[in-house]
């Protein structure tokens, strides 16, 4: 019978430092399955609505979007957020609220009324609403602007103020380019707002200068119809 040597017997009892090589095989399969049981907790409360959210941003994501997301508004916290489409019925009760309220400031203010998928749209001259290169809101403003906040504070809406100008260089150094000046004015009707009632939490002021023009720009016509102020009313929070 052959011994191995008492040195070969030893060497073999002595443990390896670090782990065996299969726990990270193991390991792997642990953290698999852990991700796995979390996503299937997670698919097993969502609701059917907010899925189809989701499922469609995955579809964009690797290329393979054959259907329109859905476009329901959700219930609860969801993983994408998305504004609420203001109801059929609350839109066309605002729209002619907005109309009423503008009536006799219509022709001063250049005012419009439009109705939109994302709720309806109050569009004004800056004319009447501020002198050139200012942000600061004339007097005759106030009326106007004071009926389209009890609109907004009566009808629950959200209201986005978005400044517009004309591409015409910004004459003056109170602001470097149109940029500044047409996010001042929204900024401007904000503040009004906000001061005659509403939460702050449901406005929204942004400026967009001359990347959304409505009219020519090469004209004087169009460059006038540029420079505007709009309010979107959308569905509240």
């Amino acid at each position: 019978m052959r011994r191995e040597p008492l040195a070969a017997l030893l060497e073999e009892d002595v443990p390896r430092p670090g782990a065996p090589a299969w726990m990270l095989t193991y390991g792997d399969m642990m953290s698999l399955l852990l991700c796995f049981f979390i996503m299937l907790l997670a698919f097993s409360t969502m609701e059917r609505e907010r899925f189809k959210v989701v499922s469609g941003y995955i579809r964009d994501a690797f290329g393979t979007q054959t259907e329109r997301r859905a476009e329901a508004p959700l219930s609860g916290a969801t993983l994408f957020d998305r504004p609420a489409a203001m109801p059929a019925e609350a839109k066309a009760r605002i729209f002619e609220q907005a109309h009423d309220a503008l009536r006799g400031a219509a022709p001063e203010l250049g005012a419009e009324v439009i109705l939109e998928d994302r709720g309806v749209r109050i569009r004004m001259s800056n004319g009447p609403l501020f002198r050139p290169g200012s942000a600061r809101l004339e007097p005759e403003a106030g009326a106007p602007l004071a009926r389209i906040a009890a609109l907004v504070r009566e009808s629950g809406a959200r209201a986005t103020v978005e400044g517009h100008s004309d591409n015409l260089p910004v004459r003056g150094a109170a602001f470097p380019s149109n940029w500044e000046l047409s996010a001042a004015r929204a900024g401007a009707v904000v503040r009004f707002l906000a001061a005659h009632g509403l939460a702050p939490a449901r406005l929204e002021a942004v400026g967009h200068a001359d990347t959304r023009p409505v009219g020519d720009n090469a004209t004087e016509e169009g460059r006038q119809r540029n420079r505007r102020v709009e309010i979107l009313l959308r569905a509240g929070p």
